[in-house]
């Protein structure tokens, strides 16, 4: 039974744009495939990543003029789904510290301008409940409405610059963080290690690589995180009758104890678990809800066929994708 799973025919990933603390998708990729990791620490000794200073708009505009100049001019108008899981953080502290509170929407503005930098009158932000899966919720939002002949080419991802002491704070308190222990994944997990970045892809009706099929789907058997390990095997078993057989798998690997074994679960569950994988947050952290996009910008860098990429959001949203070469 396919659960959550629909198949693209008409979409292609023209081309893609990443930042993180490593640099851009190429260095990132490059990073990840040596295992050298881009992180470092800060004065108390945590291990972050951060990108290179500005403001959250400033990623997102990067990502997205990188990416939108692989499009070819077009009559029809393209639609924009570039979101982030928090909203400007970064305003929202120094708001605060002025003692003056923003708005919401000013907080989530980033991506509408964005877009009217760019000249895009569709902006389809995602909501902030897909967390860690935001940015893959982002790209098969865009991608439902070329399917659909809605539009014909457009730009999705998602962007955080979110490291501000309130939310460091909260993830310490919860005690998620690897602190000043390296982070791991799946092999002795430590935690993980929050970081900055921004993944956007450029959609298309050709392109190197087509969009295959997508899942999404939720475990709603906990209030903030996945337990039911009959989700992630059915995300999966849906992936695997769309796109069987991928060479690559990019696992979300969030570096906590009960995350990597709920992943490592669902992984070993079927018959994609001969699959090669990569995980990415030990070389350059978790970029929080930009974590998706800007795993699969990079992963696009890899020389594989047929690529899977997995994302587990807080609260149970499950989000992949599986894409191969056209």
């Amino acid at each position: 039974m396919s659960v959550g799973l629909r198949y693209y025919e008409r979409v292609y990933l023209r081309g893609w744009s990443a930042r993180t603390c490593a640099g851009d998708a190429a260095a990132s990729w490059s990073a990840c495939r040596q295992g050298v990791t881009a992180l470092a620490q800060d004065d108390h000794q945590q291990w972050i990543g951060r990108c290179p200073p500005g403001t959250l708009t400033d990623l997102f505009a990067t990502c997205a003029a990188e990416a939108w100049a692989t499009l070819p001019a077009r009559a029809r108008p393209p639609v924009l789904a570039l979101s982030t899981s928090k909203g400007d953080m970064q305003a929202l502290a120094a708001g605060l510290v002025a003692g003056v509170l923003p708005s919401l929407a000013r907080c989530e503005m980033p991506g509408m301008a964005t877009a009217r930098a760019l000249g895009i009158r569709h902006h389809l932000p995602a909501p902030a409940v897909a967390a860690c899966s935001t940015g893959l919720m982002s790209i098969l939002a865009a991608a439902d409405l070329i399917e659909q002949g809605a539009a014909e080419h457009g730009l999705a991802g998602a962007a955080d610059r979110s490291l501000t002491p309130l939310l460091l704070a909260g993830y310490r308190a919860m005690g998620i963080l690897c602190g000043s222990t390296p982070p791991q994944a799946f092999g002795d997990p430590t935690g993980f290690a929050p970081a900055e970045g921004a993944g956007v892809v450029a959609l298309d009706r050709t392109g190197p690589w087509r969009l295959v099929a997508g899942v999404r789907l939720c475990d709603a058997s906990h209030e903030t995180h996945n337990t039911d390990p009959a989700a992630l095997r059915a995300c999966l078993a849906s992936l695997w009758q769309a796109c069987p057989d991928p060479d690559l798998i990019v696992t979300h690997g969030t570096g906590t104890a009960a995350g990597d074994a709920y992943e490592t679960a669902g992984l070993l569950s079927g018959p994609w678990r001969l699959a090669m994988r990569l995980h990415p947050k030990p070389v350059i952290g978790h970029c929080l809800g930009a974590s998706g996009a800007v795993e699969l910008a990079l992963a696009l860098q890899a020389p594989v066929r047929r690529l899977w990429k997995i994302g587990l959001g807080f609260g149970g949203h499950l989000a992949a994708l599986g894409i191969e070469r056209g």
